[in-house]
């Protein structure tokens, strides 16, 4: 049943082509169905696209009305007429890098060749405002029902934030209990890469719509960066999960590590939310636990040097995982 459910762009669509086959309809134009097709193509994901989208097409209608006076004039009702429009129609979007509207600035020349009026260009500069009126429609359209993008990337920050709070709970139950089924953290990981990519798509509409922001860097500049950072974050966790996996036994010096990534898996909620964040202290439990391995004992079996070793690695990796969290942007929750 969700595959049929209409989406807000769908609505938006068939919001502007009403209104603005009402309005040409009101105006008695003459290409009623040119100002429809213009507002099913402009309406966009953001407003900054459509406004792109509305100057392309318009700049289409405007070309195709400006080559169907010429042949017009030339050729009238001619087929060489209509072939030398297409042609150079065709030879001129490509030569502008408008393969995109090759086809109605065709149509556009085509009708008003067809048309047979003796007033071409009267007729051209009516279908250039039949054209305008579309774009004009789908612009306000766009306007008043643009998505919340600040709101669904916040909520994707938060939804990235919490599911790798939940994978380091992974990691710290594999160091304090070796040989744990690591399925359901396989599961979470490609969960969160998927999460990641579609907040990275949130971020860039919102950055869309933030274009016209003199500012030197934006919110959704920030937003991206911080997605950035999670997916570096996303790669450290697989490295700790696989050093985790590789302890065979259970060691008493896992518990100290256990209870700083705690902390600091405490201290991620608290940075992404503006909530104070002890950073010293965690410094200065770094510090120890740095000393703790250099007085360590030697290990009596195979099986503690692998549990140690790995162990040792982690902690490295933990290091870097906290360095790598203060690049993101502070307080992102309440931007």
């Amino acid at each position: 049943m969700n595959r049929f459910l209409v989406g807000g762009r769908v609505l938006k669509t068939a919001a502007a082509v009403t209104l603005a086959i009402f309005i040409a309809q009101q105006f008695n134009m003459e290409r009623v169905p040119l100002a429809a097709i213009v507002a099913l193509i402009t309406v966009q994901k953001t407003f900054y696209h459509s406004l792109q989208k509305s100057m392309a097409k318009l700049g289409s209608v405007l070309l195709g009305g400006i080559l169907g006076t010429i042949f017009s004039y030339f050729f009238g009702l001619s087929p060489i007429g209509y072939g030398l429009a297409t042609l150079a129609a065709i030879y001129i979007c490509l030569q502008l890098q408008w393969q995109e509207n090759i086809v109605i600035t065709t149509v556009t020349a085509i009708l008003i060749i067809l048309s047979g009026t003796d007033a071409p260009l009267i007729y051209s500069l009516k279908q250039i405002l039949t054209g305008l009126v579309g774009a004009g429609c789908a612009l306000l359209i766009n306007y008043l029902f643009t998505p919340n993008h600040r709101k669904e990337v916040i909520g994707k920050l938060q939804e990235v934030e919490q599911g790798l709070r939940q994978a380091i709970d992974f990691i710290i139950k594999e160091m304090l209990k070796p040989g744990c089924d690591d399925e359901s953290f396989k599961e979470k990981i490609d969960k969160l890469d998927s999460d990641i990519e579609e907040g990275m798509q949130v971020a860039k509409l919102l950055r869309e719509e933030q274009r016209f922001i003199i500012n030197r860097e934006t919110d959704s500049d920030l937003f991206r960066r911080a997605f950035y950072v999670y997916r570096s974050q996303l790669s450290r966790l697989e490295e700790m999960h696989r050093l985790a996996r590789r302890m065979p036994i259970k060691v008493p010096q896992a518990k100290p590590l256990a209870r700083l990534f705690r902390i600091i898996q405490k201290m991620q909620y608290r940075h992404l939310n503006s909530r104070g964040s002890h950073y010293q202290v965690i410094e200065q439990l770094m510090d120890r636990l740095e000393e703790s391995f250099d007085v360590m004992d030697l290990p009596k079996t195979r099986e503690e040097f692998a549990s140690r070793a790995s162990l040792f690695h982690l902690f490295q990796e933990i290091k870097r995982y906290y360095r790598r969290l203060q690049k993101i942007p502070a307080g992102l929750h309440n931007k």
